[in-house]
């Protein structure tokens, strides 16, 4: 979606519901303190009978599903609850009378979910189960989810490596925007790589050898690559017009958002980060022309850990934003990276921190040589509108803009 057809309908489109689960959580209340507090958690996955209980699955129907499904559901079962959307489930094995709602669609994603669930099926050499197919396939999160919710609207699967969620957000939200959609689940979600895909991140140095050492993280001098984490995402998006008919209640705006390609390398990022600098300023220009002029109080950084993703992103936001920067985060430092979910992770923390008009932390013991110091503003801001950047290994970036509802300009429109 790099540019927005200005025929399109120009209808808004808010976040009804959201989840976060990482790091062995399942709140986006508890992974916030932790993120005010400026802490690293555990690399730890979900208890299993937690998960089931998240997810609202017995023990039958979770044995047909790979890990990275049941993390999709349990993060789309809090989110749904959050948005107040209808209580019934459909069985995953067929059983019982089946529902469908056809005005909500559902777009997902995984980045290594299937294939690392591939992986660890296949290395002991026993034979493929009739579900495997189901646990490995591309659309395997989304299958999961449409079926078991009864989403009938239009349904997409998305791999943009790390750039998954926030992928998914962008199109999203352009799709509703255009008319094309009301209302959409939007979920990613990834397993903790282990055996091969953890020795092949190792090998092309995507992967941090200091996992647990915090100040070794994210835009830190001693960074050396990202720290895999479990973790899913859920946003529930709806047009106005669709949250007003069913009575709901937006927790935050999503305002605008736009992706590109660098088309320069499969796993570096483009030297000069022209692809995210001109995604940044067309932006701030759709924030401008939507009536709320271009201020950016937050800016929430992709930060991976990996030495030259973190430098160009630097470069990019000084430039960008000059002597004016907005008040920057680095929310991986605290969750780890959560891969493909890892944008919808961030996109319902920075909802929770727009609608308490809340921050985290400027990040401390930044490398020198990113500059990071020398912007720090005098106080942080009143947050009402946050920018979110998302970038994945083949050259994908994104840009999404979220907005408190007390930063929205004019009422509700359809």
């Amino acid at each position: 979606m790099g540019t927005m057809d200005g025929e399109c309908p120009n209808r808004r489109v808010f976040l009804s519901g959201t989840a976060v689960l990482s790091s062995g959580r399942t709140g986006i209340s508890s992974i916030w303190d932790a993120l005010g507090q400026g802490k690293t958690l555990p690399d730890a996955e979900i208890p299993a009978d937690q998960l089931l209980e998240s997810a609202r699955l017995g023990r039958a129907e979770a044995a047909i599903l790979g890990r990275h499904q049941l993390l999709a559901l349990a993060a789309v079962e809090q989110a749904w609850l959050q948005a107040g959307l209808p209580a019934h489930r459909n069985r995953l094995r067929g059983e019982g009378q089946r529902h469908r709602l056809p005005e909500i669609g559902c777009l997902a994603g995984s980045s290594l979910g299937g294939l690392d669930c591939f992986a660890r099926e296949t290395s002991d050499g026993k034979e493929p189960s009739p579900h495997s197919l189901s646990r490995w396939r591309g659309n395997s999160t989304e299958a999961v989810v449409t079926l078991r919710f009864g989403l009938g609207g239009s349904s997409l699967s998305v791999n943009a490596a790390s750039a998954t969620g926030a992928q998914l957000l962008c199109l999203g939200g352009n799709l509703i925007r255009c008319g094309m959609a009301e209302a959409l689940v939007l979920v990613a979600a990834d397993t903790r790589p282990e055996g091969l895909l953890r020795q092949a991140m190792a090998r092309n140095g995507s992967m941090s050898p200091n996992q647990d050492d915090p100040e070794r993280g994210p835009l830190s001098a001693g960074r050396g690559g990202m720290r895999p984490r479990e973790g899913a995402g859920c946003v529930i998006l709806e047009s106005g017009a669709h949250l007003r008919r069913r009575g709901g209640r937006g927790l935050a705006e999503w305002l605008a958002g736009r992706a590109a390609n660098e088309a320069y390398h499969l796993v570096a990022p483009e030297p000069g980060a022209m692809a995210l600098r001109n995604l940044l300023a067309t932006t701030r220009g759709d924030l401008t022309r939507r009536g709320g002029g271009d201020r950016v109080d937050w800016i929430s950084l992709h930060a991976t850990g990996t030495q030259r993703f973190d430098l160009v992103e630097a470069e990019a936001i000084r430039e960008t934003f000059c002597g004016e920067s907005p008040w920057l985060t680095s929310l991986k430092r605290t969750t780890g990276h959560c891969l493909g979910a890892m944008g919808l992770v961030d996109a319902g923390l920075i909802a929770f921190g727009l609608s308490e008009g809340r921050l985290p932390p400027w990040p401390g013991n930044t490398d020198p040589a990113l500059g990071l110091d020398r912007m720090v503003p005098p106080r942080p801001p009143d947050p009402r509108i946050a920018i979110q950047i998302g970038q994945g290994m083949g050259g994908t970036v994104v840009v999404n803009a979220l907005g408190t509802l007390r930063a929205a300009v004019g009422a509700m429109a359809a």
